[in-house]
């Protein structure tokens, strides 16, 4: 196959249910240029690796498979599919999501080539909730959100649950991406936060400019379990306490205003004390305090919840029987 002008990077871990869908939504791009599959195989035990190493073998010169003798992790799994892209530009497809359109890659090949201080281009795209099976196409549009572009640092940060910039959407330049990358060793390959792909953006976006496009092009799947979505809430605040800080270390890193260093002090505090809370962690609870200063009347409350067994008990009863009530059932960390 001749150099690729598009390199997709495809992570994957036990998404035997979902890999064939992802594979093909890239295998039947309609494009005028050359592009390869790049998937990262961390070691799945569901089938997955037999499925892309199948497609490796009908595909050769258009799909690679990234893999090793044992699981390395999202992070270390992420980078090194990463660093064996060729292409001039990559774009992201995780292994449970998957393009519907066939013109995705063409269509951002198409921008990026013609406005050349564009580092990264996303778009519009459709949800679909697996457990019920319901898809809300234009998620973005019906919900009246409309990214702006030239996005920066603040206001990537700022996306909230329903971030402005979503991976399957994705579409950078390689060597800004290199350059973010081999920028900040302990940011993206030593696994110090559970978020990868917004630092990624917002980093890319300090140097360079981002557009949006306002037509869905891919598909999200929207998981039962996932790392900031599920029945654990142990599990979801400490993505949450994660979140908080990596936008906090962010924050500090591009120098954004003393307040939004102190919004994200303020959050990770919040997680923190839940989770010492849920952990009966005294030390995380007087690290918190001491950062935050001023407690909430439910701050001093979970505090002395860590100490007291019964009230532990009667605390963790009383947000049961409340989340009962409003028909709360699933746990998901919102920014």
């Amino acid at each position: 196959m001749n150099q690729p002008l598009v390199s997709v990077m495809m992570l994957t871990y036990n998404h035997a249910s979902f890999i064939t869908r992802a594979i093909e939504g890239v295998l039947k791009q309609e494009t005028n240029f050359p592009f390869e599959l790049v998937i990262g195989e961390d070691c799945s035990t569901d089938g997955t690796r037999e499925i892309v190493l199948g497609y490796e073998k009908n595909h050769p010169g258009i799909v690679r498979v990234i893999t090793s003798g044992k699981n390395v992790g999202l992070v270390k799994n992420g980078y090194r599919t990463e660093k064996a892209c060729f292409g001039k530009y990559v774009a992201w497809c995780e292994g449970d999501d998957h393009w519907h359109n066939p013109g995705k890659l063409q269509k951002q090949a198409d921008y990026m080539e013609s406005h050349p201080s564009c580092g990264l281009v996303h778009s519009d795209y459709d949800r679909h909730i697996v457990k019920t099976g319901e898809t809300i196409r234009d998620f973005n549009k019906i919900n009246n959100i409309m990214p702006p572009d030239n996005l920066d640092v603040s206001r990537i940060l700022q996306g909230g649950k329903y971030l402005y910039i979503l991976t399957c959407t994705v579409m950078a330049r390689r060597e800004i991406l290199f350059e973010v990358l081999d920028g900040d060793p302990e940011l993206y390959q030593h696994g110090k936060f559970l978020i990868g792909d917004t630092p990624r953006w917002a980093e890319i976006a300090w140097r360079s400019g981002t557009h949006y496009m306002n037509e869905s092009l891919a598909t999200y799947n929207v998981l039962q379990e996932s790392v900031s979505k599920s029945n654990d809430p142990v599990k979801v605040l400490n993505f949450g306490k994660s979140a908080s800080e990596l936008f906090l270390y962010l924050a500090k890193k591009y120098g954004l205003p003393d307040s939004e260093q102190e919004y994200y002090t303020k959050k990770w505090c919040q997680y923190a004390m839940q989770l010492a809370f849920a952990n009966k962690d005294v030390g995380l609870a007087r690290k918190a305090g001491k950062l935050k200063r001023h407690w909430s009347p439910k701050e001093h409350i979970l505090y002395f919840g860590i100490h007291s067994a019964f009230l532990n008990r009667v605390i963790k009863a009383t947000i049961y029987f409340k989340n009962k009530l409003r028909g709360v059932f699933k746990y998901e960390y919102v920014s």
